[in-house]
């Protein structure tokens, strides 16, 4: 298991300000999508203030995230998937 980091930096890449029932809907919507991937746990999203962030998986590698993304968004925009290990 490797932990993913994707990242969301760029305007095309940056989250958009979501309101509370977005937020739910997409969170359904990952969820649902993460019962036919049972090896992968979505860790949460963190954003400031700007759209800028990261997303938090644990997954087997980067190309099992973005099959995700691609399925659960339509598309993958973010601004890059990478497999990390833990230094410290």
């Amino acid at each position: 298991m490797a932990k993913i980091i994707v990242f969301h930096f760029t305007d095309e890449g940056k989250l958009p300000p979501l309101s509370p029932e977005q937020i739910h809907g997409l969170m359904n919507k990952i969820y649902d999508e993460l019962k036919n991937y049972p090896d992968v746990r979505f860790n949460g999203t963190y954003v400031d203030e700007k759209g800028r962030g990261i997303c938090d998986w644990d997954a087997p590698d980067t190309a099992v995230v973005n099959e995700i993304l691609i399925k659960v968004l339509g598309g993958s925009p973010v601004d890059g998937l990478i497999a990390v290990k833990r230094v410290l």
